[in-house]
């Protein structure tokens, strides 16, 4: 299963991360390649419980829904829309913000080697298992990594 928590997975979404550049341009969509990094970091900082969510019940929520959602259908292609836990850093230094994607990824996988973590809410799918978020972590950053072209 492809997710951020296993080590040759995230090694490869590190390595093609690397290769953004600023003036990297999307396949699709109006995110540049800086605001694609804060909103990555910023996924990872709700995973993590590090920023608030106003969360709203919805169909999502069901176990069933989300299980075909998290594991089963394929990743809809072009643009998805995002909610605004998602975008709430703006670019500033590029060097800065790939660090800030990298340390944010770091305590994301740290706390996905604990049994006993503690996880935050996701605004559209609710409380999610540590599986969860590193199944739908991975997805959410191919695609944001195949919109780049990397």
């Amino acid at each position: 299963m492809k997710t951020l928590f296993n080590p040759p997975m995230a090694a490869a979404i590190r390595e093609r991360m690397a290769r953004v550049r600023p003036d990297t341009h999307p396949r699709w969509g109006r995110m540049n390649a800086a605001q694609m990094v804060c909103h990555l970091t910023d996924s990872f900082r709700v995973a993590l419980g590090e920023v608030p969510v106003a969360f709203k019940p919805n169909p999502l929520t069901f176990y069933p829904l989300r299980w075909l959602l998290v594991y089963v259908l394929p990743t809809p292609k072009g643009k998805i829309p995002t909610t605004p836990e998602f975008q709430l850093t703006k670019p500033a230094d590029w060097q800065a913000d790939l660090q800030a994607w990298n340390d944010a990824c770091d305590r994301f996988i740290q706390r996905g080697g604990s049994a006993d973590s503690e996880w935050g809410v996701h605004p559209a799918f609710g409380h999610l298992s540590a599986r969860e978020w590193g199944r739908l972590t991975h997805l959410h950053f191919n695609h944001h990594l195949t919109q780049f072209g990397v």
